[in-house]
């Protein structure tokens, strides 16, 4: 019996991941129209940073600069893949993984500025295997394509300076964003989430304890 209960728990776990897609929609800004009902995890005003971790090609910048604008509207930090140091190609993983060691994501969202159709998105597992996404012209990414009407990298106007909501309902397995430009650069600011709230979390121990009690005495 416990080999048989411990299958069905793999099974549903792997049919779980493969299953896995991200729905998304995205608001005007210029400037941000803001993220309620979902809170501020990360402002990129000088931390901190809620165990969101940052690697690859970025910067951090107080301000627009030869080569990244701040999202339209923005007047402090932002964050800008690539490095701006004369390289126009570049990709980083913003990782999740410290906060959700505490607490799970059912959605998230980000000010996207100046969007463009070399900007790339790319949403990422606890393995940092790509989730598709439903919806894409591309079902592993997004492009600014896939956001604004004419993604043709405006500084100023609502359409290319937008807030990107991500639905997590069908993928329990998130992890970290991979943002990749292959132009001049990928900017975002303000990242905001959603957390399942206290009643849904207790709904789902309580159906896990029933389910390993029914378990327990099937095998008595």
């Amino acid at each position: 019996m416990r080999a048989a209960f411990t299958g069905a728990l793999l099974f549903l776990a792997t049919a779980t991941t493969a299953s896995a897609q991200v729905s998304f929609y995205s608001t005007s800004g210029a400037p941000d129209q803001g993220f309620a009902p979902q809170q501020l995890l990360v402002d990129f005003n000088g931390g901190p940073y809620n165990g969101v971790s940052f690697s690859g090609d970025y910067s951090i910048l107080a301000g627009s600069v030869s080569g990244a604008a701040a999202p339209a509207g923005v007047n402090s930090g932002f964050f800008a893949v690539p490095n701006v140091n004369g390289d126009a190609n570049g990709s980083a993983i913003i990782d999740f993984q410290g906060f959700l060691a505490t607490q799970s994501i059912t959605s998230l969202s980000f000010y996207w500025g100046s969007i463009d159709t070399y900007n790339k998105l790319e949403v990422l597992d606890a393995n940092l295997n790509v989730i598709n996404f439903v919806g894409g012209a591309n079902a592993g990414f997004l492009t600014g394509a896939d956001v604004a009407t004419n993604a043709n990298g405006n500084q100023t106007i609502s359409d290319t300076n937008r807030r990107l909501f991500l639905d997590f309902s069908n993928a329990s397995n998130f992890r970290a964003l991979r943002l990749t430009s292959n132009g001049r650069a990928f900017e975002i600011d303000d990242i905001a989430v959603a957390v399942p709230e206290p009643g849904s979390l207790a709904l789902l121990g309580a159906g896990m304890m029933g389910l390993f009690g029914m378990a327990r005495r099937r095998r008595i």
